[in-house]
């Protein structure tokens, strides 16, 4: 017996240290392609972590977090990352719609009845519209009001009487608009501003120290800075959002603080799993289809069994979690830059890129 038990535990220890080879050597190749992505596209500086059955298993840092002050980039840096403020946004609501008991099929005028500035025909998008982008609602950028309006009245009053840009609930289109919505309903159901909302029941709750909103102007602790390709030269790229627009965009946080939320949200502790499976589901269009997005997260359905959920930020981050539906093999990659010299960054690319080489694995 005592036999047995030595070489059922030199078994272990041989095939745990396989593994642990094996991974050193898919890091390698994450790493050396990062590298390499780094150099060919001038990025400035990038933060990276891999998750794989929501445990943190790599993480690194390249490049300079300041590059006229030639700062080291290191993983606790916070950066602004722009539209994934948005799954934060739409977790907070669906809490909120779950405390409730309240629903995304019900609209706007629903949850906003005395807002009498509103047009009739915003007051009955669904909440299901505008998290999915399938509302058709006047989008605030195609109209030149950018992501630092004064008020969220003036955005309402310059765009209200602007054409559709589609019949609600017929084709996915990116629409900042929309969450300005959110925004103003979630402070609703919350009896309670947005920033106030979020740093108290989410950012203070699960110590989330470096998660902050505010533009390029705003002091934050330990923002990098942001760069973009003008003309030839690599300037400073002035990533700048205002309160109206905090649901949409406007979150800083360091890609620790970023993967510890998620943890918290796979391991249950902010939502019941069957909302959020709900949240990652691709909305049907009206011909059938499944759009772009779920419900304020993009979601798409892949090859192979695959799923994947997440989002963008700005052209420059993004965030992506992988399955599979026949085999629950899951694996989750948190890439955040501060901008390039070449405009072909792609991050969402690169994100795939790294997705495929662990799931070859």
């Amino acid at each position: 017996m005592k036999l047995i038990l030595q070489l059922l535990l030199i078994t272990f220890l041989i095939g745990k240290s396989y593994a642990q080879e094996s991974d050193r050597s898919v890091f390698g190749k994450t790493d050396a392609y990062l590298e390499s992505t780094l150099d060919s596209l001038q990025i400035v500086g990038l933060n990276y972590a891999i998750l794989v059955d929501n445990k943190v298993v790599h993480k690194k840092s390249f490049g300079s977090a300041h590059a006229q002050l030639d700062v080291p980039m290191t993983l606790d840096k916070s950066f602004p990352v722009a539209s994934i403020s948005k799954m934060f946004s739409s977790i907070a609501l669906h809490k909120l719609l779950s405390i409730h008991n309240r629903d995304v099929s019900e609209t706007v005028g629903d949850f906003l009845p005395s807002r009498n500035d509103l047009p009739e025909s915003w007051q009955k998008l669904t909440l299901e519209q505008l998290l999915s982008h399938t509302s058709g609602v006047p989008d605030q950028i195609d109209y030149q009001i950018f992501l630092a309006p004064e008020s969220e009245q003036s955005v309402i009053d310059a765009i209200k009487d602007k054409p559709f840009s589609s019949q609600p609930g017929t084709e996915s289109k990116y629409n900042a608009t929309g969450f300005l919505l959110i925004r103003a309903i979630i402070e609703k159901l919350a009896n309670q501003d947005f920033e106030s909302h979020m740093q108290t029941e989410y950012f203070d709750k699960f110590n989330l120290i470096s998660a902050k909103y505010g533009g390029f102007k705003k002091v934050i602790p330990n923002r990098v800075t942001c760069y973009q390709n003008n003309n030839g030269n690599l300037e400073m790229f002035p990533l700048n959002y205002s309160p109206p627009m905090y649901a949409g965009a406007g979150l800083n946080i360091t890609i620790n603080d970023l993967a510890k939320w998620f943890q918290a949200l796979q391991d249950g502790l902010i939502l019941d799993k069957d909302i959020f499976n709900k949240i990652w589901t691709p909305v049907k269009l009206a011909n059938g289809k499944d759009g772009y997005f779920g419900l304020g997260w993009e979601s798409y359905r892949l090859e192979g069994g695959y799923r994947m959920v997440g989002h963008g930020g700005a052209g420059i981050s993004s965030f992506r979690h992988y399955w599979n539906e026949n085999t629950n093999q899951n694996i989750t990659i948190i890439l955040l830059t501060n901008g390039a010299y070449d405009w072909k960054i792609r991050p969402n690319q690169m994100n795939s890129e790294i997705a495929n080489m662990l799931f070859e694995k």
